[in-house]
């Protein structure tokens, strides 16, 4: 009998052992599985932050719909550009947006560069009417204007002034 009593007691034992060495090995997964998540986590929320980063480099901007212009002493003095985001942008806050407008005619040529803030511009349902000032530009000058986001594409317009002005306000695109 003691014989038997023995050998029950020695598969106890590695029962006990196998039982320990199971635990450690679930544990160890355990620990290599946070490890896994945390960093598919990590790696999802930067892929999250790339992709938004990308299609606001690729997709904002403004269109321009249409743009007059005030007519005084037979030159434009007054620039209003009336735009909308373009399809698919994202909204863009206009406080902060610069402008580089640049009138050239036969050798001469003018800048005139702004950040736009509440003093020149109008937010009108989804529309911006950007009001740009200190141009004098007469008939037949070049009148070329770009508006660049904060993130984005710029948005580039050419206009041509007509060789005719009449004062008050005229249509130039």
């Amino acid at each position: 009998m003691e014989m038997s009593g023995m050998r029950l007691d020695r598969r106890g034992d590695m029962g006990v052992s196998a039982m320990i060495i199971f635990i450690a090995m679930v544990l160890v997964a355990s620990a290599a599985a946070s490890v896994i998540l945390a960093t598919a986590s990590s790696l999802r929320d930067q892929a999250m932050r790339t992709g938004t980063d990308a299609v606001a480099a690729v997709s904002t901007g403004y269109d321009v719909i249409y743009a007059t212009g005030d007519v005084a002493g037979n030159e434009i003095v007054r620039l209003h550009l009336f735009l909308r985001l373009a399809a698919g942008s994202p909204d863009i806050d206009i406080n902060g947006v610069a402008v580089s407008v640049i009138v050239s005619s036969e050798g001469r040529s003018t800048s005139v560069d702004l950040v736009c803030g509440p003093a020149n511009t109008v937010e009108q349902h989804d529309r911006v009417e950007m009001i740009i000032g200190g141009l004098s530009a007469g008939p037949g000058d070049d009148v070329s204007v770009v508006i660049v986001p904060p993130a984005g594409f710029p948005t580039r317009i050419k206009i041509v002034v007509p060789e005719v002005l009449t004062p008050g306000t005229v249509t130039l695109r």
